[in-house]
């Protein structure tokens, strides 16, 4: 049995032995010194020696998950408003290669998808994941071959940042995933320091610009350059949106003559025509449209023989008479209708 004291032991902040962090719920606590907030551009004061605390610990949870597997991902709780994944990548950088990172409030977005699209989602989501892991891994095993290998594991594993940032709401929370255990652990085994937080505002050095996008104006304009891109590097992108279009089509004729003259299991040869464009070549039946001028030149059909044969004869006389049947009733009814009226004079 566990006494109300240990309980209430376990939920207050407990301070780690040895320079590491404070814990409180099995939250491991992490001080951040955030940049001084000016109040406007023509006031001077500002706040200072502001700290933001950050909870994590690591990840739980009953299911498995890829995108987030337990022994490897770090559950980091209250990221700033203005976070992103450079700035968490930034911050445990020091403690491994990390390889996603996923804010929660945005999974939750997308709660008004169909079940097809959320699966879609879901899907490009974990080929992106295994991508990065793929880059991260591949990276880590060129890190042995010298600076090269460094400076190219430092580039895999950074991605680059997001066109547009965006704002979370206060207390949103985050999935690091880390590519080791050991790195996770690391991580978890974080000693007491100053760390700042990433500065993006007008007094930010140049490094910390560098690393991600601001808000604001430069957002706006950011967007507005992003949307409007000069003509050299549009060129760039037309030529290779072409080239990769004209290689497709050179694999797809590749593949259609390589399907012409095929011999099967039993022995024999399947012959096929390379028809002109537009007619299939491949022994695929097509349908095109047919031209204006052969539409003229067609001679109409032969209509069926009438009374060629004796049931037709029959099925004709038949309707013959059906019909003045149904003639003499309509005479009939029209004459006692005249009667009626007192208009009936057969003579």
């Amino acid at each position: 049995m566990v006494s109300k004291k240990q309980k209430s032991d376990d939920s207050t902040a407990s301070s780690a032995g040895a320079g590491g962090l404070d814990q409180i719920s099995n939250f491991f606590i992490l001080p951040l010194h955030m940049p001084s907030l000016t109040l406007s551009h023509k006031s001077s004061s500002a706040y200072k020696n502001i700290l933001h605390y950050l909870y994590f610990k690591k990840h739980e949870s009953p299911k498995e998950d890829s995108k987030t597997p337990k022994n490897r991902t770090l559950f980091v709780l209250n990221v700033p408003v203005d976070s992103s994944e450079s700035h968490l990548r930034e911050l445990f950088k020091p403690c491994g290669r990390v390889v996603s990172v996923q804010f929660l409030n945005r999974v939750r977005e997308n709660s008004h998808l169909t079940k097809e699209e959320r699966e879609q989602q879901e899907e490009l989501e974990r080929l992106e994941t295994e991508a990065a892991l793929a880059e991260a891994q591949a990276a880590a095993g060129a890190g042995t071959k010298g600076k090269k290998g460094a400076k190219k594991q430092q580039q895999a594993t950074v991605p680059a940042e997001e066109e547009h940032r965006r704002l979370y709401a206060t207390g949103s929370q985050a999935y690091v995933v880390f590519l080791e255990e050991q790195e996770l652990d690391k991580a978890l085994a974080m000693k007491r320091k100053k760390r700042t937080w990433i500065n993006t505002g007008s007094d930010a050095t140049p490094a910390d610009a560098a690393k991600l996008s601001g808000l604001g104006v430069s957002k706006w304009l950011n967007e507005y350059h992003t949307r409007r891109p000069e003509a050299s590097v549009l060129q760039v992108k037309v030529d290779d949106y072409m080239d990769k279009f004209e290689r497709s089509e050179y694999e797809a004729q590749q593949a259609a003559l390589a399907r012409h003259n095929v011999m099967d299991d039993d022995g024999f040869t399947l012959v096929t025509r390379a028809g002109s464009k537009g007619q299939n070549s491949d022994g695929v039946i097509t349908i095109t449209a047919a031209k204006a001028e052969e539409v003229k030149n067609l001679k109409p059909k032969k209509k069926e023989l009438q009374d060629f044969y004796r049931f037709q004869m029959r099925e004709a006389k038949r309707d013959k008479l059906v019909d003045l049947r149904r003639k003499f009733e309509e005479d009939k009814l029209r004459i006692e209708a005249l009667k009626v009226n007192k208009r009936f004079k057969p003579y």
